[in-house]
């Protein structure tokens, strides 16, 4: 199972980016926030994120150039990111 990728945004400005970095590839990228998702190439959906949250970021790839590894790093060079190996949870959403 893939690891997943978590994102959190400090302000608008901030979400209007990764809507750009998104859009510059081919594949489906989703926002997903418990059981809600939302395109991350919509900006206009993103807008309706919530800042200041944890959000996980779904990368899929539908035909045969995967560039996941290519848009994790640039995620995580840009943007308040982390990778989460897939069996754990981002520490913020553990119950202590």
């Amino acid at each position: 199972m893939r690891e997943k990728l978590y994102i959190t945004f400090h302000s608008e400005d901030e979400i209007r980016h990764f809507v750009d970095t998104c859009n510059e590839f081919d594949d489906a990228i989703d926002i997903r926030i418990q059981k809600t998702a939302m395109d991350a190439k919509s900006l206009l959906g993103m807008l309706l994120m919530k800042t200041e949250e944890p959000l996980e970021i779904e990368y899929a790839c539908y035909d045969d150039e995967d560039n996941y590894e290519e848009f994790k790093q640039a995620i995580l060079e840009k943007y308040d990111a982390k990778v989460v190996p897939a069996a754990e949870k981002p520490a913020e959403n553990k119950i202590v």
